[in-house]
């Protein structure tokens, strides 16, 4: 099928669902998934992932901000990232450590699924697994902030010694014209959708996808789910 090859991340989720992401109906997300998926990519925040040592570690001048995000002709898009890369400044700029996640993504069930999160940030004796949407035009609501916890505790957390925090920051414009603003949310588990939700919503999305001709079937059992979508 055509869209089968497709790449999608955690953030995804609350992008695509219909009509709001914990009442996930799976046909009205495939309309959504087929009217918007089948473009290209409007703009790619890469570049900046492999930066973040650098913006965390307080290298990240005027200047290096400057010279370093101008990948594109339209400097309208350069710009857009600047600002988001001096938000993340404002907020990790000097402080702790960064340890990078890779970036390769896992293929399942016919389509492409990449890392949650960007890496983990070790500050103040707390590790925290960070998920950064610098995605402009996409808000994050309360309840998809708790749905991101889950899945980043889930998929990242769950199974490391250093217990990191799941930490989700959000580079969005409020209103149309307010411009980026900065919002950063420290989630634990205990704060976060229960993993029986967590489940639910992801077998509903997978089953979009299904209908959108992006995936495959699934009949994977509950506890597969999560193993489903993460890195062994």
């Amino acid at each position: 099928m055509p869209g089968r090859g497709k790449t999608l991340e955690l953030l995804d989720f609350p992008k695509f669902a219909a009509p709001t992401l914990l009442r996930l109906d799976a046909p009205l997300t495939s309309i959504s998934l087929i009217e918007r998926i089948g473009g290209k990519s409007f703009m790619s925040y890469g570049q900046i992932w492999p930066r973040m040592a650098a913006i965390v570690g307080g290298f990240a001048t005027d200047d290096y901000i400057t010279s370093q995000f101008n990948a594109y002709d339209d400097e309208w898009k350069n710009n857009s990232i600047r600002d988001a890369v001096r938000l993340l400044k404002e907020h990790f700029g000097g402080r702790g450590r960064w340890y990078s996640m890779g970036t390769q993504p896992l293929h399942v069930l016919g389509f492409w699924f990449k890392p949650s999160i960007k890496g983990i940030w070790y500050v103040d004796g707390q590790a925290y697994a960070v998920l950064i949407n610098a995605r402009k035009g996409q808000r994050l609501q309360p309840e998809h902030l708790r749905f991101l916890a889950r899945g980043i505790y889930e998929l990242h957390c769950v199974d490391d010694p250093n217990d990191p925090i799941p930490l989700v920051v959000d580079l969005s414009e409020r209103q149309i014209g307010e411009g980026r603003r900065l919002s950063v949310h420290a989630i634990p588990p205990e704060q976060a959708i229960t993993l029986d939700k967590f489940d639910s919503t992801v077998r509903e999305f997978l089953r979009a996808l299904e209908l959108a001709g992006i995936s495959t079937p699934t009949e994977a059992d509950a506890e597969s789910i999560i193993s489903l979508l993460k890195k062994k």
